[in-house]
């Protein structure tokens, strides 16, 4: 079977990679048709650098944001992303 990419999002409070993630998904395409989301209560991986140690290669991640004093508790979308890329082997479909 040949290899696919797999993709792994976290959202950080912080860009570092040393961040944990407060919310993730997962795009795994080498588990063949892509269903339901799974629900998790962890993420796979307790900050980027984990994964990157496992493997994973970063494709992007979010540079820091100067916020004012005034800006520092706006709510909104979480403003850190870092997607990270990995090739797996596609699993046969049963």
């Amino acid at each position: 079977m040949p290899a696919v990419q797999d993709i792994l999002v976290f959202f950080q409070t912080t860009p570092a990679l040393t961040s944990p993630a407060v919310a993730w998904a997962r795009y795994e395409a080498s588990k063949g048709p892509i269903s339901d989301l799974t629900e998790e209560d962890e993420p796979p991986y307790a900050n980027a650098l984990a994964a990157m140690r496992d493997g994973w290669q970063v494709l992007q991640m979010s540079e820091l944001k100067h916020r004012s004093a005034e800006e520092g508790y706006d709510l909104g979308p979480l403003p850190y992303q870092t997607v990270l890329s990995k090739f797996n082997e596609m699993q046969e479909e049963e």
